[in-house]
């Protein structure tokens, strides 16, 4: 069963629907185009979804707020020849159709490391997640999937909606992130998994009246800090860890950390390093093998962790910088409410470690002295940079490239 919002949307509702779009012109040829899609109403797009996949169709999924000439140009981008924007009825026509179109879910990367690039998801690779992804849900005895992130995005659509919906759960689509609205879901739901970004469930955490049942988080990582909050708020807390190219790679059914990622889904064959001595995550699959840009390990018992992107990894004068350790210990000074660290070129060392720091009380001499009392010399930022706020995406991640390359 699947609810947005307040609307029920039965099996026989998605019936009617499919009918309904093979009568239609375009829908019913889907499968001869790749068709880009800002959807209006979130109930209709999952049903749409629902009907290419099963015509094997090529689908651009755009944000719903995206603006017409920014949504124009992704579906120009990713060679569509039609774009439905804010109705499944009558499209703006693009150019000529491209006959040898990868058919799929196309996706793009979040561009927090360059410009983001197209991804193509297949349905196949689709269904072997969502397979995969129910037997990692086997000890999570939960009735409902309450969804209050994109459905246009491959966290809220497939890890959330699609997997829900093929286990047979009760799935609940929230298009408003409106606190009081998400937590009255949730009471109304009681047996459930909040899918959601994590700084909403640290402030649904902050406020809530009322314990939450299950909590995933993805994206990323949660501060110590967030991740003991809403801990505190809820009976557990899951963690899934993927990339575009790949999907979800490994689910943390009841974490303790917050680098604790989990363990593989069962058809990817993951590598990583041991702790201690992290390597790049990579996924051989059946279809493809993948190297990711992270840096895990794993412990003893399998589970996975994450430590870095491994572009972020600050190389001074040949030893390496992890930004999260630095950051860990300055969130630990009384006085500093957040704090960013990342990386400048520096004609001595190769590259030197930086950090942004919001300091409650602007007593930057402590921060500077905590810093040189519990980091090795080579982890003391030689640039300190006193914020008001950092600058962060809505899904809470950081472009420590883009801050590294800004004159501040």
């Amino acid at each position: 069963m699947l609810h947005v919002d307040e609307q029920t949307f039965s099996e026989e509702a998605f019936k009617r629907y499919k009918d309904k779009l093979n009568e239609h012109p375009i829908w019913a040829k889907a499968e001869k185009w790749r068709i880009a899609v800002c959807p209006n109403d979130s109930g209709k797009w999952i049903m749409l979804v629902s009907y290419l996949k099963e015509k094997d169709a090529s689908i651009v999924p755009i944000h719903p707020s995206t603006p017409i000439e920014a949504a124009k140009r992704i579906a120009r981008e990713g060679g569509c020849y039609y774009l439905f924007y804010q109705t499944m009825e009558a499209p703006i026509t693009l150019h000529d159709a491209k006959a040898n179109h990868e058919k799929g879910l196309v996706q793009f990367s979040s561009g927090t490391t360059g410009m983001p690039k197209q991804i193509v998801r297949s349905w196949t690779s689709i269904d072997d997640e969502l397979e995969a992804y129910k037997r990692a849900f086997t000890s999570v005895h939960v009735d409902t999937i309450i969804v209050a992130c994109p459905v246009t995005h491959s966290y809220g659509l497939i890890s959330g909606v699609l997997a829900g919906m093929y286990q047979g759960k009760t799935v609940v689509v929230l298009t408003t992130q409106n606190p009081n609205y998400v937590l009255a879901q949730t009471k109304k739901y009681p047996n459930h998994v909040l899918y959601a970004a994590p700084p909403l469930l640290h402030l649904l955490a902050k406020v809530a009246k009322h314990t939450l049942n299950g909590v995933m988080t993805s994206g990323a990582r949660l501060p110590e800090a967030w991740l003991k909050d809403i801990k505190a708020a809820s009976h557990f807390v899951m963690q899934q860890y993927g990339c575009s190219e790949i999907g979800c790679i490994s689910i943390g059914t009841n974490i303790d950390h917050p680098d604790e990622i989990g363990r593989p889904l069962a058809h990817h064959n993951v590598t990583a390093g041991r702790k201690g001595d992290p390597a790049t995550i990579s996924i051989l699959g059946a279809h493809t093998f993948h190297h990711t840009d992270d840096l895990g390990y794993f412990d003893e018992n399998g589970t996975l962790y994450y430590v870095e992107r491994s572009g972020d990894v600050i190389n001074v004068a040949g030893l390496n910088v992890y930004p999260f350790e630095i950051e860990r210990v300055l969130l630990q000074h009384h006085e500093v409410k957040d704090a960013v660290v990342y990386k400048k070129t520096d004609a001595l060392s190769g590259e030197r470690v930086c950090v942004q720091v919001v300091n409650t009380t602007g007593q930057e001499e402590a921060v500077r002295a905590w810093c040189t009392a519990y980091l090795a010399p080579h982890q003391i930022p030689k640039e300190f940079h006193f914020v008001n706020e950092i600058a962060k995406g809505p899904n809470g991640k950081i472009n420590r490239k883009e801050l590294g390359a800004s004159k501040v």
